[in-house]
């Protein structure tokens, strides 16, 4: 993957972790607001594609994969990280890194708070690689 010109516009990398990524098609729309989204279904996907790819922002529903070993592979990167814990009707977003830093224990997020919490931290990312020069994807 080639790093943007610059008449390019720079992308967010986001990972959708999860055996059902059905779930995840109502996250299309991050592809309108600037991101470049990848699917894993296993911590093997997830490895591979964190040998070559830059992420800002990985989602998990995984069920069977334990937060902590995701988080394992994450470690030293500086990504934010949301897990999605389904409840009686729906489901929270659980806050598990931000920026690289452990937030567990964080208060989660009701889906209809997400997206605008989604759109501050694409947001950030994009500022933060515009005003260092750096590419994000």
């Amino acid at each position: 993957m080639s790093a943007p010109t610059g008449d390019e516009p720079r992308k967010v990398g986001v990972l959708l972790v999860g055996e059902r990524l059905h779930l995840f098609l109502s996250f299309r729309h991050l592809e309108k607001l600037g991101c470049e989204c990848h699917f894993a279904e296993s911590h093997q996907e997830v490895s591979k594609l964190l040998s070559h790819t830059k992420l800002g922002i990985v989602l998990s529903i995984y069920t069977h994969q334990r937060v902590s070993e995701i988080m394992a592979l994450l470690a030293g990167l500086r990504v934010s990280m949301f897990y999605m814990l389904p409840v009686e009707e729906g489901c929270w977003w659980l806050p598990v890194l931000r920026n690289g830093e452990h937030c567990l224990g964080a208060p989660a997020i009701r889906p209809s708070e997400f997206t605008c919490v989604l759109v501050e931290i694409i947001k950030g990312i994009m500022t933060d690689a515009a005003s260092s020069g750096l590419s994000v994807v």
